[in-house]
């Protein structure tokens, strides 16, 4: 079940994608299983179960070690070691695979998938296992299953199935590499955060469920074992999994509805119900279940929170896994330390001892600082030592990864034509939905001049632009003062602010040209950092990834507005005239839209 969630990752990533995407998401999220299994069979388990070393294991290389070769068929005890020590290489290698993959999502559309190759398979062959020997392993320096005498503040950091082990390593790499490798083009333009395509909220969502499905196997399983009481803790975990979920998505859907300009979106809720099921990671059988709803209403606000936290600095997640697993991941290693019971540490730790009194020392059985019992604070220092340590490895080791990489390949990102085009046509193949095609309109205006106009329209699309854009020809010639642009509902352009820039198309070169913006006959702003190329500064859009040759900028004068250029035509040979260019401006993120499948959020202009 736990690597069943690499099928609910691959789904939400590709629905959160620009569909020019589509094969690159589904590459990097196998990319990241195959890199996974191989790094931690090499090295990772070793350095996550090896026998030896409170920092990092020093055994089980490949596994290569007694246990996994010995083959004594008679020997009962040795077979079921061996098929014990199998099992917890799979477990271990999918919790390994889950906090690798929390960057793919992060740092999709931009990343070159030969730099994520080396950043995942590090991520996964030495950061995440040395954080899990710290807290899982027998000898780990903050695991609460070393000997008695040895554990950090006398009770061990509690981490009952990672929320700091999993997430919190998974989502600091993802904030690393997204720092590093910088926003989309076109996400923050000029201080304007413009949202971008995503191609489908049914596999968001179908993700989701399929991820929340996936979480009952990641912590009901981590009891290790269903001997001496722990039943109670698994099925215990499958309630308050359920009950955080729940309460996380409720409670963004909440918060959403109470704030001001906010719309409530599928996406969102299911991004609360997965910081929920993050937050609740930590401590999932080991809590009174009421608990668990407080969890997860907390985790939803510091989804929220974190959320907007990123657009103001400008750091650009495309799934959000920064506010999910490392805010989310933040607040569940948390947790335990408030809410955790006695008698469930001392079921999921079964050495500590019982009696007070062990080899002449007193011992107390922790529990959480809310829950009332003697030793409550000690857990909570263990656990803050504990997050503050794993901060400190991964940022190293994450930091200086993303340095070496970006020195031996000298950029971590893919070339801007590549991007603007989308990964998938220029690295694998072309695009991944044939039913999308490059259409070009030639149309008359009414003095004869023929034009061309070139975009890019589901084919089933086609037959209706045309004749959307029939009528508004039809049109034109009886209203001598507009221009060529596309009316909405059959209107005349003086009714309706929508307008598309028609583009000449050079039938030689197949290159788009645009004419000036405010009259004469300079160029119009090109908000691509590449300017060489007219088709190079197309961009679609906001939310409609198929409308490739529409052009927008800002004007010179704000920041607040986007300004649509519509160049006119006054010659009867088909050039371009000098009258300039007609221009409406929009607010910032309104959507082009010819067939009114989206509303203007500007009623006035209507």
């Amino acid at each position: 079940m736990v690597f069943f969630m690499q099928t609910g990752f691959a789904l939400l990533e590709v629905g959160s994608v620009s569909i020019r995407n589509t094969k690159n998401t589904l590459f990097k999220n196998l990319l990241d299983v195959c890199c996974s299994a191989i790094a931690f069979f090499f090295f990772g388990f070793a350095f996550l179960h090896g026998k030896e070393g409170e920092f990092i294991g020093t055994s089980d290389f490949a596994l290569g070690t007694k246990v996994f070769t010995e083959n004594n068929i008679d020997d009962t005890n040795a077979l079921n070691d061996q098929a014990y020590e199998y099992s917890k290489w799979f477990y271990s290698f999918a919790f390994a695979a889950t906090s690798t993959t929390i960057v793919s999502g992060a740092v999709a559309e931009r990343f070159k998938f030969k730099a994520y190759a080396m950043y995942s398979m590090v991520i996964t062959a030495l950061v995440y296992p040395v954080v899990a020997h710290w807290c899982w392993s027998r000898k780990g320096w903050a695991s609460p299953l070393t000997a008695p005498h040895q554990l950090l503040l006398g009770v061990g950091a509690v981490d009952y199935a990672g929320s700091g082990v999993v997430h919190v390593t998974g989502g600091l790499a993802a904030l690393i590499a997204c720092v590093a490798v910088g926003p989309r083009v076109g996400r923050y333009n000029r201080n304007i955060v413009m949202e971008m395509p995503m191609q489908s909220p049914v596999f968001q969502t179908i993700g989701t469920l399929f991820m929340w499905f996936s979480w009952y196997g990641f912590n009901s399983v981590a009891t290790m074992t269903l001997s001496g009481g722990a039943t109670v803790l698994a099925a215990k975990s499958v309630v308050t999994t359920t009950l955080s979920a729940a309460t996380g998505g409720a409670a963004v859907m909440l918060l959403d509805h109470l704030m001001p300009n906010q719309k409530m979106e599928p996406r969102r809720m299911n991004n609360g119900v997965l910081c929920g099921l993050v937050s609740i990671s930590g401590c999932a059988g080991m809590i009174d279940v009421w608990v668990s709803i407080i969890i997860g209403f907390v985790a939803g606000a510091v989804y929220v929170g974190a959320s907007k936290m990123l657009v103001i600095f400008r750091v650009d997640d495309v799934v959000d896994a920064i506010p999910i697993h490392l805010f989310g991941g933040i607040w569940g290693t948390i947790a335990p330390a408030l809410f955790v019971t006695k008698g469930s540490y001392l079921l999921k730790y079964p050495d500590f001892p019982r009696d007070e009194m062990y080899e002449g020392k007193e011992y107390k059985a922790p529990c959480g600082l809310f829950m009332g019992c003697d030793n409550s604070g000690n857990l909570l220092g263990a656990n803050l030592l504990l997050l503050l340590a794993l901060v400190l490895w991964v940022g190293l080791i994450c930091s200086l990864t993303i340095w070496a990489i970006q020195s031996s390949m000298h950029t971590l990102r893919v070339n801007l034509n590549d991007e603007m085009k989308g990964i998938d046509a220029s690295q694998h193949g072309g695009r991944s939905y044939t039913e999308f095609q490059t259409t070009v309109f030639t149309f008359k205006t009414r003095d004869g001049a023929q034009h061309s106009m070139e975009m890019r329209v589901r084919a089933g699309d086609a037959a209706k632009f045309a004749m959307a854009l029939s009528e508004v020809m039809e049109g034109s010639t009886h209203n001598s003062n507009d221009s060529a642009g596309l009316a909405m509902n059959g209107s005349s352009r003086a009714d309706k602010n929508m307008a598309y820039d028609f583009k000449e198309v050079n039938e030689s070169n197949r290159r788009v040209s645009a004419s000036s913006s405010d009259g004469g006959g300079g160029s119009s702003r090109d908000q691509s950092p590449n300017r060489r190329g007219g088709s190079r500064g197309r961009q679609s859009a906001p939310g409609y990834g198929y409308w490739d040759n529409v052009r927008y900028h800002h004007d010179g004068m704000t920041d607040k507005d986007v300004a649509i250029a519509i160049p006119e035509s006054n010659g009867t040979d088909g050039s371009r005239g000098s009258s300039g260019m007609k221009s409406e401006r929009l607010s910032a993120g309104s959507v082009l839209d010819p067939f009114g499948d989206a509303q203007r959020e500007d009623e006035a202009a209507r």
